[in-house]
């Protein structure tokens, strides 16, 4: 077998050299990211939250007088004020109020016992429900129900502390995210102008990549911050209609459940309607139900479609799959990582087939008769 040309012209010690160094730069590489993979995720959200406030920046570089460094120091105290402290206010008195929900669940309930037993006493005779042959008695049903009820808040209580990963786990991200953004107002220019000088692709294919990095990750928290606002005000809103206790943790809640496209706040909604018509306020759980399909769901259907396939020009389908496989995978910010991942194969396989340039087909015909 022929060795091609340029092979052939480079001489066998500088090619073993070069091949040394591919496989030193790997290994250090994969060893750094493994070693910084607890902590990656605050470099990531430094990044991000760089790219979203530059004009910021910049505005307070001119305003300065060109002192980057103080620029930068007020750019990260805005940050701060703005986006952190908020952040950790609403996730207090969200704690605060699913503890509240722990005690008044149960109580609030309490009333509605009997009514409860009497519709489930009208679909089984004496009392029973058959279930595929199953009888099970309405007033252990009830029982139970009170009891899942009562224990609710506080489950999900716990389950908010595991998924912050504990306080101390936490502060670290935080502190990592604006300790990478402080040094990202002041070196992020020249890092980026590196990056692409070692990335093996040309100038308008490296900024393609990165271009669409920062895209699809502002697009997709952009996207997130919007739509969980409105449904979860909605959602909290009508919540607080029907008197459903600690609506603001529901509302919190069903903001966060708005990162699954074409579910988002339904999942919490629906649940909530009929067990409002259980209890006997029929009219009240189909309004809700009503709410949720119609108005709701729409704020999802009209909104994402806009916000994400026409910032980063990937299909509903795509961003569907790849926002659901990336929670799977990734765990909760899989919803950032997945799209973003779905982005930069868009870009690797459109620069894969410019540099090859390959010719599309032709559209496929279906025959006729």
């Amino acid at each position: 077998m022929k060795k091609s040309a340029h092979t052939s012209a480079i001489p066998p010690l500088q090619l073993h050299r070069r091949r040394f160094t591919i496989i030193l730069v790997v290994g250090l590489l994969a060893i750094f990211l493994y070693m910084i993979s607890e902590l990656l995720l605050g470099v990531i959200g430094g990044l991000l939250l760089w790219a979203m406030t530059q004009p910021l920046f910049r505005r307070l570089v001119k305003w300065t007088k060109g002192r980057t460094t103080l620029a930068a120091s007020l750019s990260l105290v805005a940050t701060v004020l703005f986006l952190i402290v908020p952040a950790a206010i609403v996730l207090f008195f969200m704690a605060a109020d699913a503890a509240n929900l722990a005690q008044s669940a149960g109580k609030w309930l309490e009333p509605y016992r009997p009514v409860i037993e009497q519709k489930l006493s009208e679909i089984g005779a004496a009392g029973k429900i058959d279930i595929f042959g199953y009888e099970l008695q309405v007033t252990d049903l009830t029982a139970k129900l009170q009891e899942i009820t009562g224990t609710l808040g506080n489950f999900l209580l716990q389950i908010l502390k595991k998924t912050a990963g504990g306080i101390a786990s936490t502060m670290l991200l935080v502190f990592i995210m604006l300790y990478t953004l402080f040094f990202c107002y002041l070196d992020g220019p020249d890092f980026l102008t590196w990056l692409k000088k070692i990335i093996p692709l040309s100038p308008e294919q490296s900024d393609r990549l990165l271009s669409d990095f920062f895209a699809t990750s502002i697009t997709t928290l952009k996207t997130l911050g919007i739509i969980g606002f409105v449904q979860g005000s909605m959602g909290g809103i009508a919540f607080w209609i029907c008197g459903i206790p600690s609506p603001f943790f529901w509302t919190v809640l069903m903001a966060l459940a708005s990162i699954i496209p074409s579910v988002g706040a339904q999942i919490i909604l629906v649940p909530a309607s009929i067990l409002l018509m259980l209890i006997g306020k029929f009219w009240w759980g189909f309004g809700l139900l009503l709410w949720s399909l119609i108005f709701i769901a729409n704020v999802d259907n009209l909104l994402r479609p806009y916000l994400v396939k026409r910032a980063i020009n990937l299909h509903e389908l795509v961003v569907f799959l790849s926002t659901i496989g990336g929670i799977t995978v990734f765990g909760f910010f899989g919803f950032l990582i997945g799209p973003v991942i779905a982005a930069l194969l868009k870009a690797s396989l459109q620069i894969y087939s410019d540099m090859f340039k390959l010719n599309r087909l032709p559209e496929a015909s279906i025959p006729s008769e």
